[in-house]
């Protein structure tokens, strides 16, 4: 049921040293923003930063890094940079200034950030001694790595913060694809500095990088309630509260919509599903997204219908399985969403209660239930709340009714044979519909399937597509392009009745989710017969060679879908040659052979 994975930002590595503790109280949290107060980024701007990173420069992957970073913070950190002063070939090892002080307004950061210029040398040790004396309690640094005036940048921490009056406080270091022997480097320095080592070798994550080190400066994590309906995936919003265990007081409430910030520390996590979902000991890590794995959960949907299948509005009550706890009460029509298992359901219609026992909810899906309506038969396709339209025969002696997916419709009672135009097509036999109720009707998981044919003028619908099982070529089914069908998931092979046929190979289609394919550059060939004359015309197309043919259609003014090409095409009128020859058929242009008189 619980789960718990940490966020994998593309190619970024991060790495917690092994100073970096855990509070034992969620409160100490609020001591890490007041922190935040006293934070300075270091930023290499040496000519190393020049270089690019994919194809990116590196001040500019920084830049993109700390801007994530400094808005994730409560406030403006202070900005210290190193080499952005000297040129390269003056070897300035004093080149390092702090340029903005902490708390400053956020625009004074954005302008020098946007200002920074790669110019000089790397004189890393130095801006760690100098940063060593500013007023600050956590230190970013942001670099390529490497010293250009030989010192040894982690003794340089070790002797003038790590051992000295400052020892408590944190370095966290941020690598820009640093070579091996500066990476080495780096990790003495995290470790040393009791903070987080963060490795970005892409320019693509750089800004989540920075989000990230911005939830462990604030001591936070991310607690993600993944709770999803059918195989598309649709995410539940749900109320959750997260409190601590021993006396369950609430930390933060929040809907399960996107992972949400929380200090780190050791949770109850309750998801305000029908009865609550809750899990235990959850522990959230800094920068760490905790996810919990709510697909137990199914929806649940009671509708009161008249007589003449509306829907009416009465109070709803969920019970438990064993009748004894009320779990929730609700109004008709309004959607609950409820663990998996088995409840009793009853409606209140104000001079009587109807109700029913074990209504299994199925996890992952959408249960409807109705009362009333006099005898009503509903179909439904829960992966999708607005199915394509899709015809159903209900067959009942000699007597054949035509309902709709999704509606309700009135039928005398009896026992049906249902047959709903699927592909394939979905039968069940033995259907039985009662007086003053409501039978519903389950299809197994679908998906959709779909042609779109294009030409010059847009869209080329109602061209017949075959629908065949791929390893014995039986058709299932006829559409037409431009049409939605739901379709049970498997292989098929498509036909489209053009000239010559357009054929899809091995289509997959899965439970919840539409599979269209799409050509373009469909032309058409037409017939003009004379003005006056009676019909109809036969249009036969043929291959150039006229050994085989490609397809054919009749009418007063017969015309048919035609890829680009030279075909031989020929025009019967009843048993006589009306015309014959070869025509060009141009891409998205229509061709016309206009026949004698016309």
């Amino acid at each position: 049921m619980f789960s718990a994975r940490p966020g994998r930002l593309g190619r970024l590595a991060l790495a917690f040293a092994a100073g970096l503790a855990l509070p034992a109280d969620p409160a100490l949290g609020l001591q890490a923003v007041a922190m935040a107060e006293r934070i300075e980024i270091v930023l290499d701007a040496s000519t190393d930063m020049g270089e690019p990173i994919g194809g990116v420069a590196r001040m500019d992957v920084a830049k993109e890094f700390l801007t994530a970073l400094r808005e994730g913070l409560a406030t403006t950190p202070a900005l210290r940079l190193y080499g952005a002063t000297s040129p390269r070939p003056r070897r300035d090892c004093s080149d390092t200034r702090r340029v903005v002080d902490p708390g400053a307004a956020p625009q004074r950061w954005v302008e020098v950030l946007a200002g920074v210029q790669p110019r000089g040398i790397s004189p890393l040790g130095a801006a760690l001694r100098s940063a060593a004396t500013d007023s600050a309690g956590t230190w970013v640094l942001i670099t390529q790595g490497g010293d250009d005036c030989r010192v040894d940048p982690c003794s340089v921490w070790k002797e003038t913060i790590g051992g000295g009056p400052n020892r408590r406080s944190r370095l966290h270091v941020v690598g820009l694809d640093p070579p091996p022997a500066a990476l080495e480097e780096l990790r003495c320095l995290s470790r040393a500095g009791s903070g987080s080592l963060t490795v970005i070798d892409s320019p693509d994550v750089a800004a989540a990088a920075g989000r990230r080190l911005a939830l462990i400066l604030r001591n936070e994590g991310l607690v993600e309630v993944r709770a999803t309906l059918g195989r598309a995936g649709e995410r539940v919003q749900l109320p959750v509260r997260i409190a601590r265990p021993v006396h369950d007081e609430v930390v933060t409430a929040f809907t399960a919509r996107e992972p949400h910030p929380v200090p780190a520390g050791v949770y109850r996590v309750v998801v305000e599903s029908v009865p609550p979902l809750t899990f235990e000991r959850v522990m959230v890590l800094p920068g760490e997204t905790t996810t919990l794995d709510a697909s137990s959960l199914g929806r649940l949907r009671v509708e009161l219908l008249d007589d003449a299948g509306l829907r009416k509005r009465a109070p709803v009550s969920i019970r438990s399985g064993d009748g004894r706890r009320e779990l929730r009460y609700l109004v008709s029509g309004e959607d609950a969403v409820v663990q998996a298992g088995a409840y009793d359901i009853s409606v209140d219609l104000g001079d009587s209660i109807v109700e029913q026992q074990d209504v299994a909810v199925s996890a992952g899906r959408t249960t409807r239930l109705a009362f009333g309506g006099g005898g009503t038969l509903l179909v439904l396709a829960p992966e999708f709340e607005s199915p394509p339209p899709t015809r159903i025969l209900a067959f009942r002696a000699s007597v054949v009714d035509t309902l709709v997916l999704g509606a309700a419709e009135a039928l005398p009672a009896g026992s049906y044979r249902l047959l709903v135009e699927t592909i394939p097509m979905f039968v069940r036999e033995d259907v039985v519909v009662r007086d003053e109720s409501q039978t519903v009707v389950t299809l197994p998981e679908t998906g959709v399937l779909g042609v779109d044919l294009r030409g010059v003028d847009g869209p080329v619908n109602g061209v017949d597509v075959q629908v065949r099982e791929v390893l014995t070529g039986e058709a299932y089914a006829t559409f037409a392009s431009g049409e939605r069908r739901l379709a049970m998931p498997g292989r098929y092979d498509l036909e489209a009745r053009t000239v010559p046929p357009t054929t899809f190979a091995g289509i997959d289609v899965a439970p919840g989710r539409e599979s269209i394919v799409r050509r373009e550059g469909l032309s058409r060939l037409v017939v003009a017969p004379p003005r006056g004359a009676a019909g109809p015309y036969r249009l036969e197309v043929l291959t150039p060679a006229g050994d085989r043919r490609l397809g054919e259609a009749l009418g007063p003014a017969p015309q048919l879908p035609v890829w680009p090409g030279a075909y031989l095409a020929r025009v019967w009128h009843g048993r006589e040659l009306a015309w014959e020859g070869r025509v060009a058929v141009a891409s998205d242009k229509t061709a016309r052979i206009d026949l004698p008189g016309s």
